[in-house]
């Protein structure tokens, strides 16, 4: 047996498809075996970037809380030839955590702001810390939370939020995973976020089935979300990344080395 508490677990990997390359390397790097089950499909919605662009000098701060939203708009803005880390270059640029740091980094965009706590809330504490925005330009999911806007508004700023993307589920053919499941053959799966957790349940078709591996959610937040929809999750992550969900997982397997059941 490897002294790494992963070694050879088959853990399931539900990010959108564009994501999981880097997901599945972290995974490696433990030594688990990753299984792609893309829960999450983007659909960006270049119409909404474009008239939100239209009105960017009104606005000193843009805010960004996901690759996939710096991608819609990176990508949006490509295809009418201009350059996105030029056209946000004079403004204050914020991301909800360093990955979408990262992201931003990537293309060239420079990030003045990144709250110690991965969320909208702790957005609002690195504003009250770094100075509040006079209007604020923010890009997120369709279905995003309301919390950093109306943290905002309260405080007399504008905020304009803008749909720059959507996620929808999968259809391609999940009979694979599901009989990996049936077999016992999935040792965890990592859910990090709720809409990847209902569309892993709408994926696989069985409540029971889905629970028979380890469940990890990114936070209390979002396990509190999964059990309302059907799925007991048994690991939290410490904090919202998904090194930390790997750190939790290989915590839990450390001390339980009785559920091994793969060569």
């Amino acid at each position: 047996m490897s002294s790494q508490p992963l070694a050879g677990r088959r853990i399931l990997l539900t990010r959108a498809a564009a994501q999981l390359p880097a997901l599945a390397e972290m995974v490696r790097r433990r030594g688990a075996v990753p299984v792609a089950f893309p829960c999450l499909a983007v659909e960006s919605m270049p119409d909404t970037i474009m008239q939100a662009i239209a009105k960017l000098e009104r606005f000193s701060d843009v805010l960004f809380t996901s690759c996939n939203g710096v991608s819609s708009v990176v990508d949006a803005l490509g295809s009418h030839g201009m350059d996105a880390a030029a056209l946000f270059a004079p403004m204050r640029v914020a991301a909800v955590g360093n990955q979408t740091a990262d992201c931003l980094n990537q293309h060239g965009i420079r990030t003045d702001i990144v709250p110690e706590t991965a969320s909208q809330d702790g957005l609002v504490d690195a504003y009250l810390q770094s100075g509040l925005p006079e209007r604020l330009l923010f890009f997120r999911a369709e279905e995003g939370r309301e919390a950093l806007a109306e943290a905002l508004t309260e405080r007399g700023i504008e905020v304009e939020t803008v749909a720059a993307y959507r996620t929808i589920c999968p259809h391609d053919d999940a009979s694979d995973v599901i009989a990996m499941l049936r077999d016992g053959e999935v040792d965890a799966v990592l859910l990090g976020s709720a809409r990847a957790c209902l569309h892993y349940l709408q994926r696989v078709g069985d409540a029971t089935l889905a629970a028979r591996p380890v469940s990890v959610a990114i936070s209390q937040k979002m396990a509190a979300a999964a059990m309302c929809g059907g799925l007991h999750v048994q690991l939290v992550a410490k904090s919202a990344s998904f090194e930390a969900m790997l750190d939790v997982l290989s915590d839990h397997f450390a001390t339980d080395r009785s559920s091994y059941t793969h060569e």
